[in-house]
């Protein structure tokens, strides 16, 4: 399929390009490129078809010849052809000799699984290892609120990358758990006032920026300003709740993008 062709069918260039570095990230981005595209052809990745198949008349399942196909099963096969142009576009020059030989886009997404995520057994061991690391995480001293969402984040990715998802209470409670202890007053004052098991993560992270920065405008004004300062305060606590509402719902759409 050309460019133009793929263009045509929604396909990007600039959509990301599997190098064989960072294969959970492309692999949940060339997923919402693909259900984006035609949610259609994104079954037809994950069920197949490989064959199209027809019962005999000794009940057996066997391959129907191109005169047997009926328009459901060249549906199935057009689509088959466009996933794999896509899946093809999408893996760089290092990477399509593990793909020579597939005949279906399920076979190609299949191959490259079991090259970088390994058999069920490995894919196991890994989730344990991630795990470990998601119980071990914990804010680092003097670390800011985002920057230790990323870290946090990126661990939770890595999790459901391999099929392993953790309930937004979960992940609340665990992140409040990590916390340092500047943050005592602040996660006491969030067990005290929210009900946890319909808390989002999108909604405490803004929760927490918003105190984090209205924390960080207040030690940065002079304290001889006196009364002059309630204003501006005012007009600053407005301006950063702005922001953390943005934050939280770009934090919604990246959640959008892993589903």
């Amino acid at each position: 399929m050309s460019t133009q062709e793929l263009s045509a069918i929604g396909y990007d260039n600039k959509s990301p390009k599997f190098n064989g570095n960072n294969y959970a990230w492309w692999k949940n981005r060339i997923q919402n490129v693909i259900m984006g595209i035609d949610y259609e052809c994104w079954l037809v990745v994950k069920n197949g078809p490989n064959i199209i198949l027809k019962t005999d008349v000794e009940g057996n399942q066997v391959p129907k010849k191109d005169s047997e196909l009926v328009t459901a099963d060249y549906k199935l096969l057009e689509k088959n052809a466009k996933v794999m142009s896509i899946l093809q576009q999408a893996i760089g020059e290092t990477e399509t000799n593990r793909i020579p030989g597939c005949s279906s886009a399920k076979e190609i997404w299949d191959t490259l699984e079991l090259a970088f995520e390994g058999t069920s057994e490995v894919k196991r061991s890994k989730i344990d290892l991630i795990m470990s690391k998601y119980e071990l995480f914990a804010m680092n001293k003097n670390e800011k609120i985002n920057d230790c969402f990323r870290r946090f984040m990126t661990i939770v990715n890595d999790l459901r990358s391999l099929g392993k998802n953790l309930s937004d209470e979960d992940l609340v409670r665990k992140l409040l758990r990590s916390l340092t202890d500047a943050w005592t007053a602040k996660v006491t004052t969030v067990y005290e006032a929210k009900d946890l098991s319909t808390l989002s993560l999108e909604q405490l992270i803004g929760s927490l920026m918003t105190h984090e920065m209205l924390i960080d405008s207040k030690s940065e004004k002079e304290p001889a300003r006196g009364m002059a300062l309630k204003g501006t305060v005012e007009d600053d606590e407005d301006e950063i709740s702005m922001i953390a509402k943005r934050f939280e719902r770009s934090l919604r759409d990246q959640r959008k993008n892993f589903k």
